[in-house]
């Protein structure tokens, strides 16, 4: 069993759901053996209280994984800790603090490939290892990044490991600043056709970071210059499809491929200037919460589409449920075989990270007061009510188009009541390091 979460990757952006871009083949190879999900949501729209919804099978104020509360708590089982303890070979790779081991992230996992834990030499790590010298050598030939090493350090744990297994790894590579390597950047920016009107430092803030300016009102960017940043995402996301196709590709030789359950997800979308907004903090809009999701279950190769609604706190029962293991009843997710499809799903947002919080502060003061707020969210296929911690909510209708704000008092006030009965208060307090 094989969990791929490509980290700040939309929907939108993958060929699996939108056939304009080109991005994603080996993706569409791997959908064509298994079930593509269409109405898939993040249960947040960061990667900490994500990944804890995904591991947990918990909403995030449920799990408590948030921005003043980052730390993974041993109360909550998680998806590793059941398949160890039924005799799984649990293996695991994390790339960001937030899922770190000093979070609690490599819980109920044997190896938990931690970058964090890894010898420092002059600001870069070090591991004394095969695939960290052939990371190395195209590192600094190529231009390719802790994907390829960590991809590589799990074709090699996979061959050595007798089943079942359970792998998770994230693939950072599509997540802000976007520097993809300079093969996939070239193959992009050459479909890229007003050089001669864009901004080009422009974009280059916006992929490197100073998006919040922008959000601030401290840089302007027009269409053309969040285009460009685009071309630069697609062409990380074109990276990360190479590499998994190489990784399908040895799962088949090495004759894995066709029993395994494999899950490739993503934890968050990214905003591009819509809403006046970069990144992926400050909002619960469906840019940052609709996000991919290919399921390819073992022993089949049965292509199908699905457009139930589905949250991502049902990874984790529905890997259970493909391994005949029984799901902890504290688990909020359902295992998406055998349980019916609910009606609505749910997302919460609890305020930005506090570092970032203080970096705002200092540079923009009480104009950055109407973005430190928590929120709440219920969608329907058809609506989405969001409820914030400051200030008044808000109803929407979905469409091709995107979120609509509607008024409707009778169906907000049912939205509202939902909210209250099937969510936990945002927590309150200080940040705890």
């Amino acid at each position: 069993m094989i969990l791929i979460v490509l980290d700040a990757v939309r929907t939108d952006h993958v060929s699996v759901f939108n056939n304009e871009v080109e991005t994603t083949p080996n993706l569409v190879d791997l959908a064509a053996d298994g079930t593509t999900y269409q109405n898939a949501i993040s249960a947040a729209p960061w990667t900490a209280p994500s990944h804890a919804s995904l591991f947990t099978g918990k909403l995030p104020s449920e799990h408590r994984v948030f921005a003043r509360q980052p730390e993974l708590k041993k109360i909550h089982p998680t998806l590793a800790d059941v398949l160890v303890d039924h005799g799984y070979t649990t293996l695991g790779f994390s790339n960001s603090y937030h899922t770190s081991s000093r979070r609690g992230f490599d819980r109920g996992f044997e190896y938990y490939h931690d970058i964090l834990e890894l010898p420092n030499i002059w600001g870069k790590m070090v591991e004394p290892s095969r695939s960290y010298l052939r990371f190395f050598w195209k590192y600094f030939s190529r231009d390719y990044d802790i994907s390829y090493f960590q991809l590589d350090k799990l074709k090699s744990k996979i061959k050595a490991t007798d089943e079942p297994f359970f792998a998770f790894i994230n693939l950072n590579s599509a997540h802000s600043p976007y520097n993809p390597p300079r093969e996939f950047r070239d193959r992009f920016e050459h479909a890229f056709d007003s050089w001669d009107k864009v901004d080009l430092e422009t974009a280059r803030s916006l992929s490197d970071r100073d998006g919040y300016k922008y959000v601030m009102g401290d840089l302007e960017a027009g269409p053309l210059e969040w285009d460009l940043v685009k071309h630069w995402y697609d062409a990380e996301i074109a990276y990360m499809d190479a590499l998994l196709g190489d990784f399908f590709n040895r799962l088949q030789q090495i004759d894995i491929y066709d029993n395994s359950m494999i899950v490739v997800t993503s934890d968050h979308g990214e905003h591009f200037g819509e809403y006046g907004l970069a990144y992926h903090q400050f909002s619960l809009f469906d840019e940052l919460l609709h996000v991919p999701l290919v399921v390819k279950w073992p022993e089949t190769r049965d292509k199908a589409r699905s457009d139930e609604l589905v949250s991502l706190i049902d990874i984790a029962p529905t890997m259970l449920g493909a391994a005949n293991i029984d799901v902890p009843t504290k688990m909020q997710g359902r295992d998406l075989q055998s349980d019916p499809e609910p009606d609505q799903v749910f997302a919460e947002y609890d305020r930005p990270y506090p570092p970032l919080q203080d970096r705002m502060r200092e540079q923009f003061g009480t104009a950055f007061d109407p973005f430190d707020r928590g929120l709440q969210a219920v969608r329907t296929k058809e609506y989405k009510f969001i409820q914030p911690s400051q200030g008044e909510p808000q109803l929407y209708e979905i469409s091709d188009e995107g979120e609509q704000p509607i008024n409707n008092e009778k169906l907000q006030d049912q939205f509202q009541e939902v909210l209250s009965e099937k969510l936990e208060e945002l927590p309150g307090g200080e940040y705890e390091e």
